[in-house]
C-alpha cells in the first residue's frame, strides 16, 4: 500500500515537470517572437527614414557633373576707403578673397588685378557709409563686386578670345566675393 501513494507523487510530479517545461519553452518563444519584431521593425523604420538612394541616370543623360574643390584668392593689401559724413572723416576697411573652382583663373585673376582693384575701389567709394553698417547693405555690396568682378574677367576673356580665335579659352568664373575681414569707424 505504501507503494500506491508515491506513484501518484511521481506521477503528479511529472506533470508539474511537464508543465513548467512548457511554460519555460512557451516564455521563450515569446521572447524570440518579440526580439523578431524589434528587430524587423528598425530594420522596416530605417528604411523609410532613409533619403532614397540616387537614382543611376539613363543611357542617354549625362551624369551630373562634380564640384571641384574651392580655392580662395586673397586680395591684397587690403581696401581701405574713406568717406565723409557730415562733415566728419569716416573709414572702411575691407578684406576680400575670391572664391573660384577653375586653377585657371588665378593667372587672369594676377594679370587683371589692377583693373579688378580699380573696381572695386570706385564700388566701394561709391556706397553710402550708413548702409554698409547694416547687413543687408553688406550683402548687397558683396553681390554688387561679384558683378564687378564677374564683368571685368568675362570682358578680358572675350578680348582674349577674340586676339586669337583659334585658341580655347575656358570660361572660368568668381563664385562668391568673401569679406574676411570688414571693419568701420
Amino acid at each position: 500500500m505504501a507503494q500506491a501513494p508515491k506513484k501518484a507523487n511521481d506521477a503528479g510530479a511529472d506533470a508539474d515537470a511537464t508543465k513548467k517545461k512548457k511554460k519555460l519553452l512557451l516564455m521563450i518563444g515569446v521572447a524570440v517572437a518579440l526580439v523578431t519584431l524589434s528587430v524587423g521593425g528598425t530594420v522596416i523604420a530605417l528604411k523609410m527614414l532613409s533619403p532614397p538612394a540616387a537614382e543611376t541616370p539613363a543611357a542617354d543623360e549625362a551624369p551630373a557633373p562634380t564640384l571641384a574643390p574651392a580655392i580662395y584668392f586673397e586680395m591684397t593689401p587690403n581696401f581701405t576707403i574713406n568717406f565723409t559724413v557730415n562733415g566728419r572723416q569716416r573709414y572702411l576697411q575691407a578684406a576680400i578673397t575670391l572664391l573660384y573652382r577653375d586653377p585657371a583663373l588665378e593667372s587672369l585673376l594676377t594679370l587683371h588685378m589692377p583693373a579688378i582693384r580699380n573696381g572695386l575701389v570706385m564700388l566701394l567709394s561709391n556706397k553710402n557709409f550708413d548702409e554698409l553698417q547694416t547687413p543687408e547693405g553688406k550683402e548687397q555690396l558683396k553681390a554688387d563686386s561679384l558683378v564687378v568682378i564677374q564683368t571685368l574677367l568675362k570682358k578680358e576673356q572675350d578680348a582674349l578670345a577674340a586676339s586669337d580665335p583659334e585658341k580655347e579659352v575656358p570660361l572660368a568664373t568668381v563664385e562668391q566675393v568673401l569679406f574676411t575681414n570688414f571693419v568701420m569707424q
